[in-house]
């Protein structure tokens, strides 16, 4: 276990606690098709679309978190393809290049909600909770390090908020 002063609660997410981080997407509102719900930008000519499928680990509560990512150049969307819940944690970039401890926000996902973080938003890798999940991924890349930077961060728990 990793020694931390900060617990963070994961709460449900929604789509206005997300937004400024990224989208939520929801399928049941696409009747029968929802478009343009994602703004996919790609600044750099010689990114090319990734689209991955990914299987994380089931997350361990309380998740111990040490290391966050963030895309400068591109937005990253997951799209689970099974019901599978997931937690994502979130931060906005605190102008040096460093998440930003006092916007850490930390969300549980249902199964049936797609993701679209927003290009610079510093998250955690994805982490299903209770099951194995798989997921669809999308992003821009280059092949360089500049596709996902990570940076080591002070220790903290995410528990998940108690209703």
């Amino acid at each position: 276990m990793t020694k931390t002063n900060l617990i963070l609660q994961a709460i449900p997410v929604s789509t206005e606690a997300f937004k400024p981080f990224g989208t939520l997407l929801d399928a049941a509102l696409a009747d029968p098709r929802l478009n343009f719900t994602v703004q996919l930008t790609n600044p750099r000519a010689h990114a090319r679309p990734n689209f991955a499928l990914i299987r994380p680990p089931i997350t361990e509560l309380p998740l111990d978190v040490t290391v966050m990512e963030h895309h400068p150049f591109s937005e990253q969307i997951f799209i689970p393809l099974g019901d599978t819940p997931f937690i994502v944690v979130v931060a906005h970039d605190d102008g040096h290049g460093r998440p930003d401890p006092a916007t850490l926000q930390a969300f549980t996902v249902s199964g049936d909600l797609a993701i679209s973080y927003r290009s610079d938003t510093w998250h955690t890798g994805m982490a299903s909770l209770h099951k194995h999940g798989s997921f669809a991924m999308f992003i821009y890349e280059d092949g360089t390090s500049d596709d996902c930077v990570f940076c080591d961060v002070d220790p903290f728990q995410v528990h998940i908020a108690s209703a």
